[in-house]
């Protein structure tokens, strides 16, 4: 939960910052409230992504009902339908902060008149206060109600936050050559456009990447974005990489081979469709190190990299496949702090860095990653502190170490450290020992 110091303002545009403002995003769209309607929560997340992007003063309500409900493009029952579903998007906000808000997180609102969103993290009124106060316990058991439902899943929500982090960057702008790509596609086709635009929101959602209810979010606006253009690559891709995620996680090893295949099919008609695309590259490198082929998994993790160096999701794609492959070198080459990376959505960058030192054994490095992280804005987390505790081991700094564990199991006692170890370190012995090492001797 945020306190007021932790809020980080963009001073120059007075808006919370992106990192923030996605939380707020990931425990609306995941409450009870918007559980039974999939289009609003596509609604939100698609006005929120549009804004984080850059492009919020060019929302319209033609564009979102193409994008969120797959209207005609001439059609014109689509945008009364859109102004009927923001009035129900309207009060469903307003019914989950009346009855969810700590009073200092950041709050949505999507105010009559148009459908930018505005962000904000006004205190509430002295008189609502209590109000808050009291509904406090009953969101808490509400939550700890929907990851319970999630089963196997839930308990590895966490480690997306250890893969998740990002710089606390302002809300940026399109680039020129970002404006000439969308210009072109909308010369060619509108609807091309929308699912281009579609495809690039979901895509900043991927991390955190083992948080389940945001890659299943995800899952349906990559879905969407097929529905809209079938031809174009971006959908199929990002279905494949959120489908061989839930594949890295499941513990049914019947499911698991059904999400693998499934990502195996759509990351190959990605790169039918465009074989020269880094990001289908890069996806299909990503589904080949959840299926176990770690060498030609790396040859497309290569190959993606080479056609775009610096896009931050292709090179956190390439990173998570590289770690999982056995390739620190590579993952610490495409993490590091000081490459350029472009686009926007949460990067992992941080994260990939800590984890590819600790398997070079480079170990002042992982503690100053991992401890670098909360004055970043970026939340702690159970494999942080393990990491961190691996770490400290190693350069003999026992008291750390336990007092990071201790903290660990306090905080998490249910986390299955086994079980994601295993699954994320496949080939990495030593890494692997190291960290069932730590979790004995303390």
């Amino acid at each position: 939960m945020n306190t007021v110091n932790d809020l980080q303002i963009d001073q120059d545009v007075g808006q919370p910052s992106p990192d923030l403002v996605r939380e707020a995003l990931a425990r609306v769209v995941s409450s009870e409230e918007f559980q039974a309607s999939p289009r609003l929560q596509q609604f939100l997340t698609y006005v929120v992504e549009e804004t984080i992007a850059g492009r919020g003063p060019q929302i319209r309500g033609k564009t979102i009902a193409v994008e969120v409900y797959g209207r005609r493009i001439d059609g014109s029952g689509g945008q009364n339908l859109v102004r009927v579903e923001a009035r129900r998007l309207r009060r469903l906000l307003r019914e989950f902060y009346d009855d969810h808000w700590d009073g200092t997180s950041v709050q949505i609102f999507v105010d009559p008149g148009g459908y930018k969103p505005r962000f904000s993290n006004e205190a509430l009124p002295e008189d609502r206060t209590e109000n808050v106060r009291t509904h406090k316990g009953a969101a808490r058991r509400s939550w700890r109600a929907l990851l319970f439902g999630l089963g196997a899943l839930a308990f590895v929500a966490g480690l997306g936050i250890w893969l998740g982090w990002e710089r606390n960057e302002s809300m940026p702008t399109p680039n020129s050559r970002e404006q000439a790509e969308r210009a072109a596609l909308g010369e060619q086709s509108l609807t091309r456009l929308q699912a281009s635009n579609l495809a690039d929101q979901a895509r900043g959602m991927f991390f955190p990447v083992f948080d389940a209810e945001r890659q299943r979010i995800a899952l349906g606006m990559f879905q969407h974005a097929t529905e809209l253009d079938p031809a174009l690559s971006d959908g199929y891709a990002g279905s494949a990489q959120v489908l061989a995620t839930l594949a890295l996680l499941s513990p049914d090893e019947a499911q698991r081979k059904d999400f693998i295949g499934q990502a195996s099919k759509l990351s190959g008609h990605a790169l039918e469709l465009s074989p020269t695309d880094a990001w289908a590259n890069a996806a299909n490198g990503w589904v080949l190190a959840v299926s176990g082929q770690s060498n030609d998994a790396l040859k497309f993790a290569q190959l993606s990299i080479e056609l775009t160096p610096s896009d931050g999701h292709v090179l956190d794609l390439v990173g998570i496949t590289a770690i999982v492959a056995n390739a620190p070198e590579l993952a610490a080459q495409v993490s590091n702090p000081e490459r350029p990376r472009t686009g926007s959505g949460r990067f992992g960058a941080r994260n990939i860095w800590g984890v590819s030192q600790l398997m070079l054994g480079n170990y002042q490095s992982v503690v100053e990653a991992f401890q670098g992280a909360p004055a970043a804005g970026a939340p702690v987390s159970a494999p942080s502190l393990l990491f961190q505790a691996v770490a400290q081991n190693k350069l003999g700094n026992s008291e750390s170490a336990r007092q990071l564990v201790t903290e660990m199991r306090k905080t998490w006692p249910e986390f299955p450290y086994e079980f994601l170890t295993n699954r994320i370190f496949p080939n990495a012995g030593a890494t692997r020992d190291s960290i069932f090492e730590t979790l004995e001797v303390y």
